[in-house]
């Protein structure tokens, strides 16, 4: 460990003299892992407190990308540092080069909501309930605060642990904003479709109110598996909801299901925000008070599966195909002096977040191997899936060499750098700053 504390004191003598911000000599405490998701400021990454051994979240948000817009970041991080609740991801640190933003968060390891729910051997209106509870608690603590999530959807929902009683956590404060007071109207764009308010898609102005509506229709979503809007644009959904006669309950999907609860969903779901209740009178009504824990018999699970599954895998395909794209725009943006442009890239790591050797050698001041990617490679194929493809059985290298292929990808680049990345695998996850250095000589 003493060698470890000497590198740390020379790595804060170069910052200095290489002009990065005092707080840059924290990025020091963290050995980071894979790459969980990318947006169009930057990427979230997993990572470890060499310090305290604790499994963190970092988002990586390029300055470079923001236009100017750096006070989005800062009021980000002045909301995050006011909030501690049991429902809402834990804030633990932030500090910034000169080329970036680092916000430290805990990491929920028990995955999404969905994802999680579809993994269960059962699910029933009673087990629906409890994670509602759990969201409204959230929303209530940030509420009463005055602060709007602004984007709550089932990808923002989180379980903390993989345990079976692991609380649930409310996530991405990215767009969250802090109100005024408690009838203000923010005007700025937010959440998304299909999960955003009717006031907020139209341009109205919005507060409190649009978090009740997306938790709406996560009820609906939650109990069913299906979306209670079928429209694709916004004059079409409009049109379906404006005179709240857009939710529709399908007697297949919802017999099992008690009306109370359908009650509840029509509530959150009245298209004036004005008549939607509030956090604290859904918390109060008779379906989490008191029917829904006479529901725990019938099972929801093979509906709701019967509906999701479907979605499920070509989801997947896409979200890996996004990720790459944004990544890609990113790592474009990035300065040729960037601190380190290895930070910005789509590898993920196979098993566990990072391995012991690699925070040994970190802890010696030596790198870590970059990556793995056994995980990202099994699913190239459903990235790589088109229409003009889906019927024709091929072998794994025509699939990467056939230049018809080629064309029907989203982007014959990402298949290269997947195909490239796999048969050099050693070279690459034995990779260190000596190399990076002898590379850029």
């Amino acid at each position: 460990m003493e060698n470890f504390d000497k590198g740390s004191h020379l790595k804060k003598l170069i910052n200095k003299i290489n002009g990065q911000p005092e707080s840059y000599g924290r990025k020091a405490q963290y050995i980071f892992g894979k790459t969980l998701g990318a947006g169009s400021f930057g990427i979230v990454r997993y990572a470890r407190n060499l310090d305290t051994g604790e499994e963190v979240a970092v988002k990586i948000i390029l300055k470079k990308a923001l236009k100017g817009h750096e006070d989005t970041v800062l009021a980000e991080l002045d909301l995050l540092s006011e909030l501690s609740h049991p429902h809402v991801v834990g804030f633990r640190d932030w500090f910034e080069s000169k080329d970036k933003f680092y916000i430290v968060t805990q990491l929920a390891t028990g995955g999404e909501m969905f994802d999680r729910i579809i993994k269960k051997g059962r699910f029933t209106e009673h087990d629906a309930s409890l994670v509602i509870v759990q969201v409204l608690e959230a929303l209530q603590y940030l509420h009463h605060k005055n602060i709007v999530h602004r984007d709550l959807k089932p990808e923002n929902i989180l379980y903390l642990t993989p345990e079976d009683n692991s609380n649930i956590v409310l996530a991405d404060f990215g767009i969250a904003k802090k109100l005024q007071s408690a009838d203000d109207k923010i005007h700025s764009s937010a959440g998304s479709f299909g999960y955003a308010a009717p006031e907020v898609v139209m341009g109205l102005g919005h507060g409190k109110p649009c978090d009740i509506w997306s938790l709406g229709v996560i009820t609906y979503t939650v109990l069913c598996g299906y979306s209670p809007f079928r429209s694709e644009n916004v004059h079409d959904f409009v049109e379906e909801v404006k005179n709240n006669n857009g939710v529709v309950f399908h007697a297949d999907y919802w017999k099992s299901v008690s009306k109370d609860a359908r009650r509840f969903i029509i509530k959150a779901l009245q298209f004036n925000p004005d008549n939607r209740p509030t956090v604290d009178q859904l918390l109060n009504d008779p379906w989490l008070i008191d029917v829904a824990k006479e529901h725990k018999e019938m099972d929801l699970l093979p509906q709701i599966k019967a509906k999701f599954d479907g979605k499920s895998k070509f989801k997947q395909a896409i979200e890996l195909v996004m990720l790459n794209n944004r990544v890609s725009k990113l790592k474009d943006i990035q300065t040729e002096d960037d601190d380190d442009p290895n930070e910005i890239n789509i590898f993920g790591d196979e098993g566990s977040l990072v391995s012991e050797e690699a925070i040994k050698d970190a802890q010696k001041n030596t790198a870590h191997p970059l990556i793995s990617w056994g995980k990202f490679k099994q699913a190239l194929p459903d990235a790589e899936m088109s229409k003009s493809s889906l019927s024709k059985p091929m072998t794994e290298d025509s699939k990467l060499n056939s230049p018809e292929r080629k064309k029907d990808l989203t982007q014959g680049a990402f298949v290269q750098l997947v195909h490239v990345a796999s048969k050099n695998k050693d070279r690459v996850s034995q990779f260190t700053d000596e190399n990076r250095k002898r590379d850029d000589q």
